[in-house]
């Protein structure tokens, strides 16, 4: 015989359940929707071991060399105005590397043959302030000088 509340609980869980899973299928089908009108377009390429910056606006690119004993960047760097929404295309022209900036929670593979999209917010600060820019992905010898940093403009 079938009792009136173990139908009633199960149903309950089923109706629960099927609207999580519509809730999480919308929510990761949006996750990786890039926006539409972003401030800046960015290509990064990892090379080994530095990071080139191209900007789509002036149609220039800079190439990063990070010198460990000054902790310092010459060549170029990633420059952003603060508040800016930057949509970001990483590659890269030789091994996997791997993009990061752990204190804005950016992190995104760079694999050759492959472009990978991201989009985030810069941070509302300071002109000057500087983000860490690394790879995290082992590349090589000198992996560990394949630095760089996010500047805000």
């Amino acid at each position: 015989m079938v009792n009136r509340l173990e139908v009633a609980w199960t149903l309950a869980v089923v109706v629960l359940l099927a609207g999580v899973a519509a809730y999480s299928t919308v929510l990761l089908y949006h996750l990786d929707e890039l926006p539409a009108n972003p401030t800046e377009y960015v290509t990064v390429k990892g090379h080994q071991w530095l990071w080139e910056f191209c900007y789509a606006v002036n149609d220039t690119c800079f190439n990063s060399s990070y010198d460990a004993s000054t902790n310092t960047v010459s060549g170029g760097a990633f420059w952003a105005p603060p508040g800016a929404l930057v949509e970001i295309n990483v590659t890269s022209v030789d091994v996997v590397h791997s993009f990061n900036i752990p204190q804005l929670g950016v992190r995104l593979d760079a694999i050759p043959g492959r472009v990978n999209s991201f989009a985030f917010t810069v941070p509302s600060v300071a002109a000057g302030t500087e983000y860490l820019i690394q790879c995290t992905e082992f590349c090589g010898t000198f992996h560990g000088t394949m630095r760089s940093f996010l500047v805000i403009t």
